[in-house]
């Protein structure tokens, strides 16, 4: 990631809000090439969330990252639900 100083208007800033159990707003955004870069991070981004809290996620509401530009735009959203069907009752 550039340094703010550094930045060039050319390189677009974006910003990966996410929400699991609670609600995480990105006020710094990422320097990134462009669109397919900031749809890469929004699935890594949603892969680093699910191996960081994977009992967190079954049971729970959906999660979701949502990328914006500088302006507060929705550019993508993923959203995630995990959901357990009547044949697991008896394993857990």
């Amino acid at each position: 990631m550039l340094p703010r100083s550094a930045r060039s208007d050319l390189i677009p800033l974006f910003y990966f809000h996410t929400q699991t159990g609670t609600r995480y707003t990105d006020v710094d955004g990422t320097d990134l090439a462009g669109p397919v870069d900031a749809r890469r991070q929004a699935i890594q981004t949603c892969g680093q969330m699910m191996q960081e809290a994977p009992e967190g996620f079954w049971g729970s509401r959906p999660w979701s990252v949502t990328v914006t530009d500088a302006v507060g735009l929705v550019l993508w959203e993923i959203s995630i639900d995990g959901q357990s069907s009547a044949a697991t009752m008896t394993m857990d």
